[in-house]
């Protein structure tokens, strides 16, 4: 037998007992849970845990273990693994970095493939819309309604409209996320705002195209490796130097994708684009020697898909960003690194656990008095924003994009 025939001999046995072998990039998660010492920081630091407790979350640990059975014994988890939203607290605290992200995303990945009937129902649905539109949203039906939606949000934001670019040779390519494409169209318009204001070189897709995320967590790996080169294709074609985006989960996972498959440029949140391209004295001028401006106390909500997943010195650069505007004021929570629960898809067949979650958040939000809670995440807005408002609070909820466009000062 030649060792093309032992390997498909090989993979014809794995298939039959229904065994995926791990992804290369896969196995640097794998190996460090045998770095795991049992010592339960995980579990105690979990929000999901202190959420909803252990009878119904089981917790990192457990979800690690599960990966050292053999694929029939970890399929069992499925009531553990879509629990997990992916806030990457727990490697965070865990002495030896395993990385249960990750974990819980391969596990999910050998379900999604082996066991599909384990998957919640409306994440299959979800996969479903995904497949159909290559986006995480069913798009507008009505092309002139999404129109005339966006026109009323603007107006009544006080934003200008700025017609959509897709120009060969930009510097930049700015790409908004499904979310911002679909559903929080003010965040995708207060950006090209802030970069043409800003005079930025930038372009956008000529066709908008999930990065692969949603994908990723519902266990569909397939369909967010295809994705990720449709993506990476584009970026190709268009030759752009920089890519920004406006969402927590496309800069980690664009981030991710882009140093896996060798893409070769940076990809920035434009909070961070602000901070590090453009620079602080620029963005500060236009506020200098402009008079008198609306007081603001805020409060920050910092996404885990930037302080967890990218890099803390974001929200450093958030709060900078923030300073700069006269008349705002911040008010720390406490809480402003807690996850949402917005996280790992679990409000799409879960909705309980993700707003137990929150309900920390809230709390915090609430006893801080402020005006207005900013986030630099168009789905940690989301999720605050409902909760807050079926608490009772008057506090609004502004993706931090939106917070500051609406501040610029207009050009003379």
């Amino acid at each position: 037998m030649s060792d093309e025939q032992a390997y498909e001999a090989v993979k014809a046995t794995l298939k039959a007992e229904r065994i995926q072998p791990f992804k290369r990039d896969e196995l640097e998660a794998v190996r460090s849970v045998e770095g795991c010492i049992n010592c339960g920081l995980c579990i105690g630091h979990c929000p999901v845990v202190r959420a909803v407790g252990v009878e119904r979350f089981s917790g990192p640990r457990s979800i690690a273990v599960e990966l050292s059975r053999s694929p029939p014994e970890f399929w069992t988890t499925s009531d553990k693994v879509y629990l997990c939203t992916g806030c990457g607290t727990c490697r965070e605290v865990c002495p030896r970095k395993v990385n249960i992200p990750a974990v819980v995303n391969m596990i999910r990945t050998r379900i999604f493939a082996q066991r599909p009937d384990l998957v919640p129902k409306a994440l299959l649905d979800e996969h479903d819309v995904i497949v159909k539109h290559s986006l995480a949203f069913e798009p507008w039906a009505d092309q002139e309604e999404k129109s005339e939606s966006r026109k009323v949000r603007l107006e009544t934001l006080g934003l200008p409209s700025v017609p959509d670019r897709v120009v060969p040779g930009a510097d930049v390519l700015f790409y908004p996320g499904c979310q911002a494409e679909e559903r929080a169209q003010e965040v995708k318009e207060a950006a090209k705002y802030i970069l043409s204001y800003f005079g930025i070189n930038y372009t956008l897709l000529d066709q908008m195209s999930c990065c692969g995320l949603p994908s990723k967590l519902i266990g569909d790996d397939e369909t967010a490796r295809l994705l990720a080169g449709r993506l990476q294709d584009k970026v190709k074609s268009l030759g752009v130097k920089k890519i920004v985006t406006t969402c927590a989960g496309c800069t980690s996972n664009l981030c991710d994708i882009s140093a896996r498959d060798g893409w070769g440029i940076p990809v920035y949140h434009l909070v961070e684009f602000l901070a590090e391209e453009i620079g602080f004295n620029k963005v500060s001028r236009p506020f200098k020697g402009r008079g008198r401006f609306t007081p603001a106390k805020v409060t920050i909500h910092d996404p885990c898909h930037i302080i967890r997943h990218t890099s803390r010195q974001i929200a450093e650069h958030a709060r900078a960003i923030l300073n700069l505007i006269p008349g705002v004021t911040i008010e720390e929570s406490g809480m402003s690194d807690s996850c949402c629960g917005g996280g790992g898809m679990v409000g799409y067949h879960s909705r309980d656990v993700a707003d137990a979650v929150v309900t920390e958040n809230v709390a915090a939000i609430s006893s801080t008095e402020a005006d207005t809670v900013v986030t630099p995440c168009p789905l940690c807005t989301a999720q605050i924003e409902s909760n807050l408002f079926r608490a009772g609070s008057q506090t609004v909820v502004e993706d931090l994009t939106v917070f500051f466009a609406r501040r610029l000062p207009q050009k003379r």
